[in-house]
């Protein structure tokens, strides 16, 4: 629950004409969605990328509205909601990797580019696509285990570069050479693998260089049989 102070502060930039982004800093992105008052050209809110819709006219009705993105193929179609202000507004998460956002949005059936954003341009065919290059974006914190909806589990451990660093656990019967971790091409010493396992709990450490560690970026810990540190995690049933 929101402080009376912060509730305060809110009401206070938006009475001064300041608008939620001088707030976004400091308040909760749910806040700042919900302040939105005009629809404006996508932007960053924390990781996030925040996307807004107004209909031309005041007087003209609009009951759904959504986007296609093109680094999803076009294949998922996200609604937008519509926030105490009256204005559509979509908080879409960005995967690691893509630069930048193609997308066309959807008003009532009708398929067109984002008014909002300046920034578009035109295919041979005449279609006009919507764009936004993710400058700026904040790096990802790193999270490991990282559980996806579907099953699949990613590890995640970063160390120095050039070394050999593989997952162990009970899932593989702790061989050191079942399951070698990746390093990124992109950030040297960060160390990943994905996998797909049964759910349960379980229990895992690292092998660097043939020493065991337990994962850094994960604070549930277990012993082993042997009395040794291991940590652990519960992955529920695939949705």
């Amino acid at each position: 629950m929101l402080s009376t102070e912060r509730l305060l502060l809110v009401g206070l930039l938006l009475t001064a004409g300041l608008g939620p982004l001088a707030a976004e800093v400091s308040l909760p992105v749910p806040i700042v969605v919900q302040s939105v008052d005009k629809a404006g050209p996508p932007r960053f809110l924390e990781r996030q990328v925040l996307l807004s819709f107004q209909p031309a006219r005041a007087g003209r009705p609009v009951r759904l509205v959504g986007a296609r993105f093109e680094h999803e193929r076009y294949q998922f179609f996200h609604s937008y909601v519509r926030n105490a202000n009256g204005v559509f507004v979509l908080l879409l998460d960005v995967p690691e990797g893509v630069d930048s956002l193609t997308y066309r949005i959807c008003v009532d059936g009708l398929w067109t580019h984002d008014p909002a954003n300046p920034q578009r341009y035109e295919d041979d065919t005449g279609v006009i696509f919507s764009t936004f290059v993710l400058e700026g974006r904040p790096p990802r914190p790193l999270i490991s285990p990282e559980i996806r909806p579907n099953g699949e589990v990613t590890f995640r451990f970063r160390g120095r570069p050039g070394h050999f660093v593989s997952l162990i656990g009970e899932f593989n019967r702790w061989d050191p050479f079942w399951e070698p971790m990746a390093e990124d091409a992109r950030q040297p010493g960060l160390y990943q693998v994905t996998l797909r396992l049964p759910p349960g709990q379980h229990y895992y450490v690292f092998s660097v260089d043939g020493e065991r560690v337990p994962d850094p970026l994960n604070v549930e810990l277990a012993e082993d049989s042997e009395g040794f540190r291991v940590s652990t995690f519960p992955l529920p049933p695939a949705n």
